[in-house]
C-alpha cells in the first residue's frame, strides 16, 4: 500500500475520533455543567364560568330526639349558580328550598349533618349542592355558601 493511501486513511480515522470525542465532550458538558430548569411548566386550568348567587329564606329544622324535639337547627345560605342559569334558580326558588329542606331534614335525622349534637358545615354544604343540582340540573350549582348557623336547644 503507497504511503499517501496509509497517510490518508490515518487522517480520516483521527478526524472521525476527534470529532466523536468532541461529541461526547459537548454532551457530558450540557448534561452536567449546564443549568437546567428544572420545574415542569405549570399548566393554567381553564377559567372558572362566571357565577352568580340566589338568597333564600334561612332553613329552620327541628331535630327530633327520642320523644320530643331537641333542638332547632337554622341555617342561613346563598346558593352560587353559573351566571347563565340565576334568572332560572330565581325562578325556581320555591322548588330549592323544597329540596334544601328536604336534605337537612333527612340528613338531621339521619345524623350525617349532625356531629356530636353539633352540625358539620361541610356535610351540610355538600347535601346542599347534591339537592341543588337536582333540582336545577347537574353543574348548574357551584358551591352553597353557609352565611350563618344557629342551633337552639330545647
Amino acid at each position: 500500500m503507497p504511503p499517501v493511501v496509509k497517510a490518508l486513511i490515518v487522517l480520516v480515522l483521527g478526524i472521525v475520533l476527534l470529532g466523536g470525542a468532541g461529541f461526547g465532550g459537548w454532551t457530558l458538558y450540557n448534561k452536567y455543567y449546564v443549568q437546567h430548569d428544572e420545574t415542569p411548566k405549570k399548566v393554567e386550568p381553564p377559567p372558572k364560568p362566571p357565577t352568580g348567587f340566589v338568597r333564600l329564606a334561612p332553613l329552620v329544622v327541628p331535630a327530633i330526639g327520642a320523644n320530643r324535639v331537641e333542638q332547632f337547627v337554622t341555617v342561613v345560605v346563598t346558593v352560587e349558580v353559573l351566571l347563565e342559569k340565576q334568572p332560572m334558580a330565581q325562578a325556581n326558588m320555591t322548588r330549592l328550598t323544597d329540596a334544601f329542606l328536604t336534605a337537612m331534614y333527612g340528613g338531621v335525622a339521619d345524623k350525617t349533618v349532625l356531629n356530636g349534637g353539633l352540625i358539620n358545615i361541610p356535610a351540610v354544604k355538600d347535601k346542599l349542592v347534591e339537592a341543588g343540582n337536582k333540582v336545577l340540573g347537574a353543574g348548574v350549582v357551584q358551591n352553597v355558601l353557609v352565611q350563618a348557623v344557629t342551633q337552639r336547644n330545647l
